[in-house]
């Protein structure tokens, strides 16, 4: 069993029924998103961690993404590890990161809506606008954001590992596309920013690695299109596996055209080596074919602008064991992109930008 699924009619008819039956036990309303569920989701949960992560595209060409954590994805039965993740590249492409971490008592989060302090670091927001303040050593960001797309969860926003239904890792996107602006601070020298913002929320107990070989996962913005990508592939055991786990979300305005994941199909060509011994494709193209109509995603001529080793925070005695079994390796990119829509009376082809990712576990 391996590849990607065969969508068929009823397969398409299964998943509706069982994401409906899941948007009921969990107490979610159909389509829509509400204020609470970007709240702290895992506030009785000792063994779960969190993530609301941010990431700006500013008009000078620079960039930030912001990330607040409760602890580790690699250790969600750990204790409490509150981080704030700061990257800022410069429009030169000068790469600036910092990590601040903070203890326990340090850390308070509301359940009801996003209102989240580690330290001197918060955000506070209600979907369709958020407030930011990040500071870490020589820089600072102070951030507010206005929603232009709308919100939206995959599904019923979890999905489970076993079935048993007790292993899970959950995602809604609060703000796909926004407007941005604020100031920017470093060694003392601010300046104002504007642009645009992309801002999601991720929570679970499943340690990724021990379920996932790797995923593809992009955003982009272009014309008046917003779109959203994934896909998954599962660990292959006793030649079981290697199963292709699509997402897609794709709107246009504040309509939402398509989020059915299940006809996305994904086809990678031109392999190269990429560094600390992974490799990455140069040509990605997406594609979303149903009875509704189709849409293709191809993407092209990847940067590399991020490489993060996974193994960082471990202990260096326990770095070379994992490296005898695995290579965890994140990548991100910058590349351009061609959208071509033929669904829900929209007829378009368009092209810009697109921000994906390469996450490996493996």
């Amino acid at each position: 069993m391996s590849g990607e699924l065969q969508v068929t009619p009823e397969l398409r008819k299964q998943a509706a029924e069982e994401n409906a039956a899941a948007l009921k036990r969990l107490g979610l309303k159909p389509d829509v998103v509400e204020v609470w569920e970007d709240g702290y989701r895992t506030a009785e949960e000792s063994d779960a961690f969190e993530w609301w992560y941010f990431d700006a595209q500013f008009d000078d060409g620079s960039t930030v993404v912001i990330t607040f954590s409760t602890k580790p994805h690699t250790k969600p039965k750990g204790p409490l590890a509150p981080v704030v993740l700061v990257i800022y590249r410069s429009a030169d492409g000068e790469r600036y990161s910092r990590a601040p971490k903070f203890a326990p008592g340090e850390l308070s989060a509301a359940t009801e809506v996003c209102d989240v302090s580690i330290g001197p670091n918060w955000v506070r927001g209600e979907l369709a606008s958020y407030e930011l303040h990040v500071e870490a050593e020589d820089i600072a960001v102070d951030l507010t954001i206005e929603r232009e797309g709308p919100s939206w969860r995959p599904g019923a926003a979890v999905s489970y590992f076993n079935s048993a239904k007790t292993k899970y890792f959950a995602w809604v996107v609060a703000v796909p596309y926004g407007k941005v602006k604020g100031t920017l601070t470093r060694a003392g020298e601010s300046r104002t920013v504007q642009g645009t913002v992309y801002h999601d929320h991720n929570w679970g107990n499943a340690v990724m690695g021990n379920m996932l070989d790797h995923w593809y996962w992009g955003r982009a913005h272009v014309g008046d299109f917003s779109i959203i990508f994934a896909q998954l592939v599962t660990i292959k055991l006793f030649g079981l596996g290697g199963i292709k786990l699509p997402v897609f979300f794709l709107a246009k305005g504040d309509r939402i055209l398509t989020d059915d994941g299940l006809p996305l199909v994904l086809e990678t060509s031109d392999e190269v080596e990429g560094p600390k011994g992974q490799t990455y494709p140069k040509k990605l193209d997406f594609r979303w074919e149903a009875e509704e109509g189709k849409a293709e995603l191809a993407i092209r001529n990847p940067k590399l602008i991020e490489v993060l080793d996974m193994t960082e925070d471990m202990p260096e005695w326990k770095k070379p064991l994992v490296h005898l079994f695995a290579n965890p390796l994140y990548y991100d990119f910058d590349a351009e992109l061609e959208l071509s829509v033929d669904l829900a009376g929209v007829k378009e082809r368009v092209s810009g930008r697109v921000i994906f990712e390469k996450m490996m576990f493996h």
